[in-house]
């Protein structure tokens, strides 16, 4: 199993980067199938719907539309944003200089012991111990 960054998912709503849509598109298609199993949290449901909303400024129900498809994806588990991870998170991310959201990530996957995430964000590549997919590899 490997952990899902929010950059995935909104690069097949925005089409942004161009140059890796084909690839975030097989990512996405094989998780909605069930073929690929990833997990992420509660903060990447609310970074979808923040950049939807706010830099992209989608209309509400196309907001709905893209939401709702992307937690039918029959390969993807949701955990619960943790309080408890909360602290550390901010200590990962001053540590690291990465925002909080990233080091949350991090502090999940090492719960749940994952070690690959797929994302388009190179701050992942700043955590020991973590290989980052932008493919299916």
């Amino acid at each position: 199993m490997r952990y899902l960054d929010a950059s995935i998912p909104l690069c097949t709503l925005i089409g942004e980067p161009k140059e890796k849509l084909e690839s975030c598109e097989e990512i996405m298609k094989s998780i909605e199938l069930g073929k690929e199993r990833v997990r992420t949290t509660t903060f990447t449901v609310a970074e979808i719907a923040h950049i939807l909303m706010k830099r992209e400024r989608e209309h509400p129900m196309k907001i709905n539309e893209s939401i709702k498809r992307f937690l039918e994806c029959a390969g993807l588990s949701i955990s619960d944003a943790r309080k408890d991870l909360c602290l550390p998170a901010i200590e990962l991310a001053l540590k690291y200089e990465v925002d909080f959201i990233d080091s949350h990530h991090r502090l999940t996957m090492q719960l749940y012991k994952i070690k690959e995430v797929y994302s388009l964000d190179h701050h992942f590549d700043k955590f020991p111990g973590i290989k980052r997919f932008e493919s299916l590899i």
